[in-house]
């Protein structure tokens, strides 16, 4: 299955790509290093493990990137939808708990756009995948871990400046 990408969630995509090939450098230029600071004993020596295994981990991310970047579905939108919830969408929610009730606002995302700091979810996770498809006033319920909660749909916005002005 491809996995849909913004033109800014590309740009992103690429980025992150060219950053991990020159990390995986380095650390090839560390392992070697360390490989010969001990000689045929190479085994013993903890720190070129390390470097080995975070070779591998690198490796497989940048191939996991590529392979996904290949494959990907680019979704382009001159204008935010602001009537049904979808990638792409700025939305204000409201989740009821049992016991209280909190607003979130976030922006529905393509791969590797994903930053929680930045209230950008991605559209596979659960909790946007719960939102897409919902208009404003429609409602959904989320499992979480302390049960169930229900969740309104607010307001969308068209801009992350109209969230900023009210």
């Amino acid at each position: 299955m491809s996995v849909k990408i913004t033109p800014n969630g590309e740009q992103l995509v690429r980025e992150q790509i060219t950053n991990l090939k020159q990390e995986l450098k380095q650390v090839r230029m560390d392992k070697n290093s360390a490989y010969h600071a001990c000689g045929d004993d190479k085994f013993a020596n903890p720190n070129f493990h390390k470097l080995e295994q975070d070779e591998r981990m690198l490796d497989e991310r940048i191939r996991e990137m590529q392979d996904a970047y290949k494959t990907a579905e680019l979704i382009k939108f001159d204008e935010r939808n602001t009537e049904i919830v979808d990638i792409g969408s700025i939305v204000k929610c409201s989740f009821e708990y049992t016991d209280f009730t909190e607003e979130e606002i976030y922006e529905i995302v393509g791969y590797g756009e994903s930053n929680i700091v930045e209230n950008k979810i991605f559209y596979d996770t659960p909790v946007a995948k719960k939102l897409i498809g919902l208009k404003i006033g429609e409602e959904t319920i989320m499992s979480v871990p302390s049960g169930k909660v229900k969740c309104r749909v607010l307001k969308m916005y068209r801009t992350w400046e109209d969230v900023e002005i009210l």
